[in-house]
């Protein structure tokens, strides 16, 4: 199991870099980084739309691929645990006898203060 959470982790890694650089590269309304990195030589290759197209579609499925590893290495970080809340975990361990008796809690909530704060005596100007 070991070895398959290192390998999965490692090509999350890659697929992560990856993905950033396709980002990057993806042709905004100003150019983006795909111009200075010769945009014209791809339109030449792939089509007028051809890069862009497949730019896009390659950074589809590297963030589809980011979401299905994601998911699967916090699952198996999990190890399929189920978890219990603390008070649960408090409960189970002490024994009834030593828990306090209900009636004996306070559970009114506080008053207020008996004393107002003092006025300053004065004219009143």
């Amino acid at each position: 199991m070991l070895i398959l959470k290192i390998l999965l982790t490692t090509v999350h890694v890659v697929v992560s870099v990856v993905l950033i650089v396709a980002i990057l590269l993806q042709a905004s309304k100003g150019g983006g980084m795909a111009s200075t990195f010769g945009g014209q030589a791809s339109s030449s290759v792939f089509g007028p739309r051809g890069a862009a197209s497949a730019l896009g579609k390659l950074t589809q499925y590297l963030a589809g691929t980011f979401l299905v590893l994601s998911l699967t290495l916090s699952l198996m970080a999990g190890g399929g645990r189920q978890t219990t809340s603390v008070t649960q975990q408090v409960l189970e361990q002490t024994p009834a006898s030593q828990l306090p008796n209900v009636e004996d809690l306070n559970m009114s909530t506080p008053s207020a203060p008996a004393t107002t704060p003092e006025t300053p005596a004065g004219d009143g100007n």
